[in-house]
Order: structure tokens, then C-alpha cells, then sequence
């Protein structure tokens, strides 16, 4: 069974300099693919990249829209110098991803343009559809219940210091297993949006004492000087993950 939407948002804020450190497509694609695969796994609603220039967010939504594309509609998507190494990314075994060659009963698709990855168009304006019947092809309309992806956005720093449902990942924080009511109890009125901060650290020392309430340590006593920003998000929606369930 796949799983639903999340009840309320759970949503993910970076700084795109955490791609700074890989020098080659190769190495920025297979982060990305890692990222992405742990963001489905948790769920997660929104992306917000933080970044001074496109460059950077550029690649990340048009890697993030290939990967979330089902396998039949990715012709679909324009050729681009940032998809080069596209093949390098695993399949995110979305509920629209996972069907047959033909079709079976149970099965949800996508569609574009009328084709939902068969050998002939269906002539409908559904953009979803579930298979009711294989051998006569009988299908409904059927609106996507369950999760199916995050949406990737480019944000400013100042605008997601905004956001009424902040809490920020650091090892100044508070524990969040001390917490966890406090953080349930946030999820629950108004979704959460985690902060990691960018490589250089230093992220509460720009902030100031103010945010300090609203920070948690979610890798309690780590066992390395330095933890990077994508071992950060991992980690921490992993606790968060569980926290919330």
C-alpha cells in the first residue's frame, strides 16, 4: 500500500552551497539523486533553496523534475546540458512510476499529451488515471492520493526566517527527544520547515539568541568535529521522521 500525503507539511530548507564542494556534474547529480531519494522517503512536502544566483537551483529543479517524471514521460522533458548525467539517478519508485508494460488493474499513471506510457494515446483530459479492467483497458479518473513528490522552490534567506513554523538543525540545540511534544504539538498546528545551515556552520552566530529556542540537536553526541550538510538533512529528517509518526 502506498503511502498518503503527509497530514500537515514537512518541508526541507538548504543552502545551495552544499554543492559547492563537488567539481563535476557527475558528483552534483549523484548528491542530488541521494537527496531526492531521502526526501521521498520521508515525505517530504517542500524544497526551499537557498542560493545568491540560478546556477545552482537551475540544476537541482531540472534534476528534481527528471526524477520525479514518470519513466514514460521523461521524452517528454527538453534536452539540457544539466541532464547530462540523468542516467545516473535510481528510480524513485514513485506510485506513478511503478507499472507494466501493459496495463493492470490497480494501476495509477500519468498522463501528457495523452499518452500514459502505452502504445497508443488515451483520449481523455484526466491528467491521472487508475486502470480498472487490463484486458478491455477500462480506467477512471483518479485523483493522486498518495504522495508523489516534493515540489523544489528557490527561496531568500530572509523569507524562510519568515516562516511561522521554523526550527533549525544544530548541535547548540535542544535535544529533540527532550522535546519531542514540543515539536508534535508544532507539527501539528502549522506544519514544521527545518533549517540546515550552509557548509561553512557558523549558522546561529549570524542568527543571534532568538533562534536559539527554536534550534535542536539531532545528532546527539556526534562522534566527528564536523558534520555535513547533507549528513545533517539525512539525519535529521530521520529523527524528525520518527518523532512525527
Amino acid at each position: 500500500m502506498f503511502p498518503f500525503k503527509r497530514r500537515k507539511e514537512l518541508n526541507i530548507a538548504f543552502f545551495s552551497s552544499i554543492f559547492s564542494i563537488e567539481r563535476t556534474l557527475t558528483e552534483k547529480t549523484l548528491k542530488a539523486s541521494l537527496l531526492f531519494r531521502f526526501f521521498i522517503e520521508y515525505r517530504i512536502t517542500n524544497v526551499y533553496v537557498i542560493c545568491s544566483s540560478d546556477k545552482e537551483y537551475d540544476l537541482l529543479r531540472e534534476i528534481s523534475k527528471y526524477a520525479l517524471t514518470p519513466p514514460y514521460l521523461k521524452k517528454y522533458i527538453p534536452i539540457s546540458p544539466n541532464l547530462r548525467k540523468a542516467g545516473l539517478l535510481p528510480p524513485m519508485n514513485l506510485p506513478s512510476h511503478l507499472v507494466h508494460r501493459f496495463p493492470v488493474e490497480g494501476e495509477i499513471r500519468l498522463g501528457k499529451n495523452q499518452d500514459f506510457g502505452l502504445h497508443q494515446k488515451i483520449r481523455t483530459t484526466y491528467r491521472s488515471i487508475m486502470f480498472t479492467d487490463s484486458v478491455k483497458g477500462s480506467f477512471i479518473q483518479y485523483p493522486m492520493i498518495y504522495y508523489d513528490g516534493f515540489e523544489i522552490h528557490k527561496i531568500r534567506f530572509e523569507k524562510i526566517l519568515e516562516k511561522n513554523n521554523l526550527i533549525i538543525g544544530s548541535r547548540n540545540g535542544k535535544n529533540p527527544l527532550k522535546y519531542k511534544e514540543e515539536i508534535i504539538s508544532m507539527y501539528e498546528e502549522k506544519g514544521l520547515t527545518l533549517l540546515i545551515g550552509p557548509p561553512e556552520g557558523m549558522l546561529l552566530k549570524k542568527l543571534g539568541e532568538k533562534f536559539l529556542e527554536k534550534s535542536y540537536n539531532f545528532i546527539i553526541k556526534q562522534g566527528v568535529s564536523d558534520v555535513r550538510a547533507e549528513e545533517a538533512i539525512i539525519s535529521s529528517l530521520s529523527l524528525l521522521n520518527a518523532i512525527l509518526e
